[in-house]
């Protein structure tokens, strides 16, 4: 569990944050920060001049912040440039995947500490190549695996660690949605790397995170519209359990949910119509809800956790730049699985 509730308080000077990529996601992380009061947007890079020119801000996560109005701040479109004339403590990009690296060690380059968004770049050599520049400028790298902040997979990730329940017996995670209507990069494999990479590796990334490497892994997927796999099921064995994750884009309703069971109870979120967190323990007449340590986001969660790493106040050790690169490692394994049709020990 990670208590961020003291973190970012008190008066101090204002962090001065550049934004790259003012899509979707973009949007989410300006909202997530204008609710925090040690931190100060200056300046916006985007390649399309009409994002920069919109006076209304449509943020499809909650906040609790003023509204962002991106003519308090300077609008560049180009990055080299908007890095060169700004004083810019941190940048925060949310951008297509196939340029991930190239813009974040463009930006540690210049001694600027990075938050990426997830994947963290389409294979593990580009993912070399973002932890080599932040050793040696000696910067803050963190992805945007927000599942590691999420209220609700941190309970999960208590209750495995802490064995409230007893051993984790068993565990389902599925992901799906449909294809993107917002932005076409998303729908081209080689830019993306498909839903198994682009969405499906948010499961992938909380497993390896919360419960280590697997022993072996098997998969199975579809080649979809992107031209890469968009439809997969990966089973993946440990010592004494097993995690079945289930991830597509040729669903139309985006949805998140996990069933975990363990010797003396069974914990679910996303299951019932409510979504809430809810665990059945031995003996009880049925399901109850959890109390989550928080109400906010994993958006702002991780956001919060990143700022704080890049005063010095807290060490990142929840989301390094390591242990997102074995994620995607991980997700190649999967697609080699799906190639060869076998188990793959690792």
């Amino acid at each position: 569990m990670y208590d961020l509730s003291m973190q970012g308080k008190g008066k101090m000077e204002k962090l001065k944050v550049g934004i790259c990529g003012y899509g979707g996601l973009g949007r989410v992380h300006v909202g997530s920060m204008m609710a925090m009061d040690d931190v100060e947007i200056v300046a916006v890079c985007d390649n399309n001049p009409e994002r920069l020119e919109s006076k209304e801000v449509k943020i499809n996560i909650e906040h609790n912040g003023p509204v962002f109005d991106i003519r308090n701040c300077r609008t560049y479109l180009d990055f080299r440039k908007m890095l060169k004339k700004e004083k810019l403590d941190a940048v925060v990009t949310a951008l297509p995947t196939d340029i991930h690296a190239k813009y974040a060690v463009m930006a540690m380059n210049e001694g600027i500490h990075v938050f990426s968004e997830k994947p963290m770049a389409l294979n593990s050599r580009e993912c070399d190549k973002m932890i080599k520049a932040r050793d040696e400028n000696k910067v803050q790298l963190q992805i945007g695996q927000c599942l590691r902040f999420w209220p609700e997979y941190e309970m999960l990730e208590k209750a495995v660690s802490e064995k409230t329940y007893g051993p984790l017996k068993s565990l389902t995670m599925t992901r799906i949605g449909g294809y993107s209507t917002w932005a076409e990069w998303f729908n081209d494999g080689k830019l993306s790397g498909g839903a198994i990479l682009d969405l499906h590796l948010h499961d992938v990334d909380w497993a390896q995170h919360a419960l280590g490497m697997p022993k072996a892994i098997c998969a199975a997927g579809v080649v979809g519209r992107s031209g890469a796999v968009d439809d997969v099921t990966a089973l993946w064995q440990y010592d004494g359990f097993v995690v079945t994750i289930r991830g597509s884009w040729m669903y139309q309703t985006f949805s998140m949910s996990f069933q975990a069971f363990f010797e003396n109870a069974a914990m679910d979120f996303g299951v019932h119509p409510d979504t809430a967190l809810r665990v059945n323990v031995r003996g009880d007449k049925g399901f109850r809800k959890v109390d989550l340590p928080s109400n906010e986001n994993g958006y702002s969660r991780e956001m919060r956790y990143f700022l704080d790493s890049v005063r010095g106040k807290v060490k990142n050790t929840v989301c390094t730049a390591e242990s997102t690169k074995e994620s995607v490692g991980l997700v190649m394994l999967e697609n080699k699985s799906i190639a060869r049709q076998k188990w793959i020990s690792i």
